[in-house]
């Protein structure tokens, strides 16, 4: 697989591209997580996700989500 083919890749470049503010660090994270799990048939991978996400959101606002 190359660079420009590359899922991770791809998905940084539309990060750029469309100027979004996600940090590189929440796309590298979600996307490690759904490929190390997926082929797991019991995943719960949506948990994880959600809980990736909550994490950067602190980190940019700080404080609790409760």
């Amino acid at each position: 697989m190359n660079k420009q083919s590359d899922p991770l890749s791809v998905l940084k470049a539309v990060k750029d591209k469309l100027n979004l503010s996600v940090e590189i660090e929440l796309i590298e994270g979600c996307y490690k997580l759904q490929s190390d799990h997926q082929y797991d048939k019991d995943r719960d991978t949506i948990r994880k996700m959600k809980a990736l996400v909550e994490e950067q959101v602190l980190e940019r606002v700080g404080g609790n989500l409760i």
